[in-house]
Formats: structure tokens, C-alpha cells, sequence
């Protein structure tokens, strides 16, 4: 019937809408980070392109046929008569069945006959394009295996677990509770501070062995590259014997802030990855599906490493633990160790409470995130051109100037330090590569990783 045909055209049509919707999104995003001088995938962008325009053209094409549909619509049947004894439309329609997708069931829509090749040719290049797309984004579903435990954790557990048990027990390292879950440590906090004191422990037996070996290295012992310490065997005790307290100190200090130094690093990593990611998120929500199927559409990608694992334990929450989601996305915020990631987390739960527009939210958010993202960008560049300066300065032409007067001071017999000019040479040239190693390893290390 041609009501059913209309049906069905209309139902094709707003699906083609909410499709060339989505694409359209993602190529502004691509168009807008493409003016920002960012990487930009030129296929993927050919192919948005393409997917783009073959949607347009069959909705056009579907848009033709529903006049002619509207034109065998009616309340009654009409009658023959001898001048029109067969109803013949301007445009021929023809009934097409296809199959969009593998999983998807098929597809009957009433087009022109005249149009029929042309919206075949179309059909199969968008879909071609959809699917390199969904290759691009695909990737390996991980097989989920469970680790052996480890074995220093099953020691320091065995020897120290009730006492770690104590100490927290008294209120005392509350901060690293926190600061372990932050940086999403594999162990509980209790494991965590028996290895700490099992590793004070050893390292106060090799503080005693370096000890003993440092006192007694001139009773006829030899060892390589250890200078001899003069003195008798009480001075030299009294010169080393700050060994068996520093070392272990050092230790435990190092156990104790290397969870807060690790969960700083880690929400940096989450800074510089969240514009994106909410970007991605804003794109999605443009589809209409629920708010934790955005977050795992985000799991399903390799893009955003760091930000993936706090993602993951909000699924954890919700699948494993029983939490309903608002719940979930308030606990990930409050252990999260990235602020930007704890402020969006927190908006969205407001949000999905009171009933707002969550892609608005996230438009407006990813925009607040990339404008931050761009001024640390341009901070970044200017740290970068004020340290070109410096290394200007210090590494090409202060050894320049050091030189020639070194050869200056040479020619007149007069030495610095009683150095002669080869040997001052040699130690500029040192000095030179050990600035320029050092200038590189911090320029690497304040680069942001996007």
C-alpha cells in the first residue's frame, strides 16, 4: 500500500538525517582541529567527506519519491474510466529491499526507477566508506586474564601485614589510601605499607654491608672504583656510619611519596587527553544512545590510554559492584586524580539528575576544555622559545667566549687553574654535550603528549 511505502521513506529519511548528523559533527571537529595546526588524518576526512555526500544524495533521491507517494494516497478507490483506465504516475516507482548492515534487518523503500542506479551507487559507496571508517576505530577485543600474584607483595604480606594493619588501623598514612587509589595501584593499601616496611627493612641490611665494606677497605680488601677513607677505624666509623640511617630514611620516603608524585603524573597525562575526549563524548551523545554506552564506545578505542583506565573502573562500578550510574560517576570523581576529569564527571551526574541536555553539556564543556587545552599550548611555546634563548646564550656563545680567552690566557703562558688550553678544550666540549643531553631530557619532559 502506498501509506506503508510513505511509512517506510519517512522512516529511512530520518535515520539518514541523524547519520549525516553524526558525520557532519565529526568532519567540523576534524575541520576545527585541522585550524588549530593539530595532526589531522587527511583519509578520514576524505571519507566523512564521502559518507556525507552519498547520505545527501540518497536522501534527495528518497525526498523526490514523496510526492508521487502522496498522489496515490486516498480515501477511496478510484474508479475506471474511459478517458484513465490505468493510473500512471509521472515517475515510476519501483520497490527496493536492501540490507544496510549484517546484524540489521532489511530495508524496503519506493523510489524513482529512474533513480535506482544512481541511489545504488550511492548506497554502496556510503556504506563502503562506514565501514573503512569502522575499521579505522575497530580494534582487538583484549581476552581477559587474571595475573599471578606477586611474589615480594605475598613476603612483605607474610611478614608485615598485621603490623601494616595496626598502623592504619591507628589512623596513621591515611593520605596513601588515597593517593594509592588515585594512581590506580594494583594493591591494597595494607599490601602497599608492608612492602614499604619489608623494603626499609632490606635496604637497612645493604646500608650495614656498605658499611662494613667502606670500613674495612684498607685492611688489605680490595674493591673497584671506591676511594680509600683515611683515618683509623673509629674515625672512618665516624665519617660513614650516617650510612645505616640514610639509606633506609631515603627508602621509606621514596615508598611514601612516590604514590602522590605518580597519581600528579598521571592526572597531567588525563589533562592533556580530556578536550578530546570530551569532544568524542559530545559527538557521540549526538546519537541519542545512553550515557554509559558513551563511555563505552570510549573503552573500545586506543586514543585515550590514561583517561581509559578511570573509565574503566566506572563500568567496574557499575557492573560489578552493583551501582547505579550517577552513584558510579560521583565515586570515580571523588578518586580521580585529575581536577578537569573531576569537574566533568561531576557536571554530568548533575546533569543526567536534573534532566538536562547532555550533549549540550558536553558542547559547551569540550569547548571550556580545548580553549585551556590551547592556552597551555601557547604557555608551552613560549617556555620553549625563552629556553632557545637561554640555550643560545649559554651553549653557543658562552663557550665561544670561554674559548678564545682560554687561548688568549694560553699564548701568554698564563694558565686558569693550572689547566693547560687542550685539556680546557676538552672540558668545554663535555660541558657542551652534557648541556645539550640535559636541555633535551627537560624539553621532553615538559612537552605535553598532545
Amino acid at each position: 500500500m502506498a501509506i506503508d511505502s510513505l511509512k517506510q521513506n519517512i522512516k529511512r529519511m530520518k535515520e539518514i538525517t541523524r547519520e549525516i548528523y553524526i558525520f557532519e559533527n565529526q568532519k567540523r571537529i576534524i575541520e576545527n582541529l585541522e585550524k588549530n595546526d593539530s595532526l589531522i588524518d587527511t583519509r578520514e576526512k576524505r571519507l566523512l567527506l564521502e559518507v556525507v555526500q552519498s547520505l545527501t544524495i540518497q536522501l534527495n533521491i528518497l525526498n523526490n519519491s514523496i510526492p508521487e507517494l502522496i498522489k496515490n494516497l486516498g480515501f477511496f478507490r478510484r474508479l475506471n474510466t474511459s478517458t484513465e483506465t490505468n493510473f500512471s504516475p509521472e515517475k515510476p516507482l519501483v520497490e527496493l529491499k536492501y540490507q544496510p548492515d549484517k546484524s540489521a534487518e532489511k530495508i524496503s523503500i519506493t523510489i524513482s526507477e529512474n533513480e535506482r542506479k544512481e541511489f545504488l551507487e550511492n548506497l554502496s559507496k556510503s556504506n563502503l566508506s562506514i565501514n573503512q571508517l569502522k575499521k579505522k576505530y575497530s580494534v582487538e577485543k583484549p581476552t581477559i586474564s587474571f595475573g599471578s600474584p606477586n611474589a615480594y607483595a605475598k613476603l612483605s604480606n607474610r611478614f608485615f601485614r598485621d603490623f601494616s594493619n595496626e598502623l592504619l588501623e591507628k589512623g596513621y598514612l591515611k593520605s596513601l589510601n588515597d593517593d594509592l587509589r588515585k594512581m590506580s595501584s594494583p594493591f591494597v593499601v595494607g599490601t602497599y605499607v608492608a612492602m614499604g616496611i619489608f623494603t626499609i627493612i632490606l635496604s637497612f641490611f645493604i646500608s650495614l654491608i656498605l658499611l662494613v665494606i667502606l670500613l674495612f677497605y684498607n685492611l688489605g680488601l680490595s674493591f673497584p672504583f671506591l676511594t680509600p677513607i683515611e683515618g683509623s677505624f673509629l674515625i672512618r666509623f665516624v665519617k660513614i656510619f650516617w650510612i645505616i640511617f640514610a639509606i633506609p630514611i631515603a627508602t621509606g620516603l621514596l615508598m611514601y611519596f612516590y604514590p602522590k608524585s605518580e597519581s600528579k603524573n598521571l592526572g597531567e597525562k588525563i589533562n592533556q587527553e580530556l578536550p578530546f575526549v570530551a569532544i568524542h563524548m559530545s559527538a557521540i551523545a549526538t546519537s541519542g544512545v545512553e550515557p554509559i554506552s558513551i563511555f563505552k564506545i570510549i573503552l573500545n578505542g586506543r586514543e585515550y590510554p590514561n583517561t581509559k583506565i578511570e573509565f574503566k573502573k566506572l563500568i567496574n562500578l557499575i557492573n560489578f559492584q552493583g551501582n547505579d550510574f550517577v552513584s558510579a560517576l560521583k565515586k570515580v570523581a571523588n578518586s580521580s586524580p585529575s581536577q578537569k576529569l573531576r569537574e566533568l564527571l561531576d557536571g554530568l551526574a548533575t546533569t543526567i539528575t536534573s534532566g538536562g541536555d547532555l550533549h549540550q553539556f558536553l558542547d559547551q564543556h569540550a569547548g571550556s576544555l580545548l580553549l585551556d587545552y590551547k592556552l597551555e599550548r601557547q604557555r608551552y611555546t613560549k617556555t620553549s622559545e625563552t629556553f632557545m634563548d637561554i640555550y643560545i646564550s649559554i651553549v653557543i656563545a658562552a663557550p665561544m667566549i670561554l674559548l678564545m680567552l682560554f687561548v688568549i690566557m694560553g699564548s701568554t703562558g698564563q694558565y686558569f687553574l693550572g689547566l693547560t688550553t687542550p685539556i680546557m678544550s676538552l672540558l668545554i666540549i663535555f660541558s657542551i654535550v652534557a648541556l645539550n643531553i640535559g636541555f633535551l631530557i627537560f624539553l621532553k619532559m615538559k612537552q605535553p603528549n598532545f
